[in-house]
């Protein structure tokens, strides 16, 4: 059997489980939101050459449904998305999803670059009530050549917003959940070693709950990296963002019990049956 084929037989059998009450029918609510926004940039001490952007995003999780996505792109990756079909958020959506309904992970990450005005957006979201795992990833890069003229110091000015959420209700089912955001500059030299990098306090931050609580961390202002002292000459410079969440529920040890005792018996059956018809 090749393991996308196991992957789909696991999820059918963890959604069977569910259906048929295995994993329990006491459901727990765990909710986690990371968002950054940058916008403003100015740049000073060198010239900059052609932007050359990556994103990506990523979703997965075991849940209801359980499922999986991964995006890669320039300026503007697809959003990951693994939830329901009729609660998908249109792309390029920031703003909270929220605690709806239905288990769901997302990320999405866009770039935007001149003739529009240079910044960023970034996202990482999930939800999920009762057993599983969940996680959620959204991040971005922009390299470009800059050249410096006068040697001295290079300074990048920013402003940002952005949010850390994070919910654990811890009932009838303990879990953890976790959020956070991150921001680096770095700056390398022609023959591409690091000769600066920063990664301010006030875009780089996580959060993180294994108990009962819930924390909302709002932030926003303006910012400026200043390199040291550089040589006349070509560097490259890069900035870069993420975001993550992470849900993980675990049910009870009796729950967690009978949950494997019949997973593995819808697994014996299925594979029984599929080798008597000879598949693989």
């Amino acid at each position: 059997m090749t393991r996308g084929a196991l992957a789909r037989l696991l999820a059918g059998a963890l959604g069977f489980a569910a259906a048929a009450g295995l994993t329990g029918t006491a459901r727990a609510n765990f909710y986690a939101y990371a968002v950054q926004q940058t916008t403003g940039y100015s740049f000073t001490g060198a010239a900059i050459g052609t932007l050359t952007p990556l994103s990506s995003t990523s979703s997965a999780q075991i849940g209801n449904p359980s499922g999986s996505e991964a995006h890669t792109g320039g300026f503007d990756a697809l959003q990951s998305y693994a939830g329901p079909a009729v609660g998908r958020p249109a792309e390029n959506t920031f703003a909270p999803l929220g605690q709806v309904n239905a288990d769901y992970a997302r990320g999405d990450a866009l770039v935007t670059a001149p003739p529009a005005t240079f910044g960023t957006n970034n996202v990482a979201e999930a939800f999920l009530i009762g057993p599983g795992n969940s996680a959620g990833a959204g991040s971005w890069a922009v390299s470009a050549p800059i050249t410096v003229t006068t040697a001295g110091a290079l300074s990048l000015t920013f402003s940002y917003t952005n949010q850390l959420t994070v919910i654990n209700t811890g009932s009838p089912f303990p879990g953890a959940v976790a959020a956070d955001y991150g921001y680096t500059f770095t700056i390398q030299n022609a023959a591409g070693g690091i000769i600066f990098t920063s990664s301010p306090t006030a875009v780089n931050n996580s959060i993180s709950l294994g108990t009962v609580g819930n924390v909302n961390l709002p932030g926003s202002g303006t910012i400026t990296i200043t390199s040291g002292q550089l040589a006349a000459g070509a560097y490259t410079a890069t900035i870069s963002g993420s975001e993550h969440t992470f849900i993980n529920s675990v049910p009870e040890p009796a729950s967690v019990a009978s949950a494997t005792i019949g997973l593995a018996l819808i697994v014996g059956v299925v594979l029984r049956k599929r080798l008597a018809r000879g598949t693989r």
